[in-house]
């Protein structure tokens, strides 16, 4: 069965679409996208996952898979980047090295597990908007999925640091365990910055 976070990403892939997963792990994103996208390209970068990966898509015929690193065989089909599971220092260094070829992509699906605020700051640079942000909490963890599309954002830098004021319960919970977090850092280490970060949730 999908995790919910996987579910949610694949929510977000726009219907006939032509999509490169980067990191597709077990396939289970491709298994529940394969029939509403036209073509899904899955990308693992090591041999023992990439083969549990071919077989768990073996019969998608719209699935397709490569043994490489991150959008190294991007090409001008594709219209839609999903990046999930990987730290954002990763994320934007994948995006980067393909930064200029693209003019052809629509949307670009990301879920940061650190360094979150970086990437909404860096692929916000590059000539996409956060479309939609969706906030998970599976196994006891907070998870960011972020829907960029072609435009110019409207995120202020506290909604960049911490995403975007959503008015419901689950935020208010993560905002609360975040500061509550810092807390702790800030008792052991008296550092200001993690005070002034503190108040900002607090702002929220």
């Amino acid at each position: 069965m999908i995790s919910k976070r996987l579910q949610i990403i694949g929510d977000l892939v726009p219907t006939n679409s032509r999509v490169i997963d980067v990191g597709a792990d077990h396939g289970e994103l491709e298994k529940y996208i394969s029939s509403k996208v036209n073509y899904v390209l899955s990308i693992e970068n090591k041999v023992g996952p990439y083969n549990i990966l071919l077989e768990a898509v073996s019969n998608l015929e719209n699935v397709k898979t490569s043994l490489g690193d991150g959008l190294s065989i991007l090409d001008e089909t594709i219209d839609t980047i999903v990046i999930a599971g990987m730290g954002g220092n990763l994320i934007k260094k994948i995006i980067s090295k393909k930064e200029s070829e693209l003019t052809n992509v629509k949307q670009i699906i990301v879920d940061a597990h650190k360094d979150i605020e970086l990437v909404r700051r860096y692929i916000s640079s590059i000539g996409f908007r956060i479309n939609k942000e969706v906030l998970v909490d599976e196994n006891n963890h907070y998870y960011f999925v972020m829907s960029f599309v072609k435009g110019t954002n409207d995120y202020s830098d506290l909604e960049y640091e911490f995403g975007r004021v959503i008015n419901n319960d689950l935020f208010k919970e993560y905002l609360k365990k975040e500061a509550e977090r810092l807390e702790d850092i800030y008792l052991k280490s008296n550092d200001e910055n993690i005070k002034h970060k503190i108040e900002r949730i607090r702002s929220l």
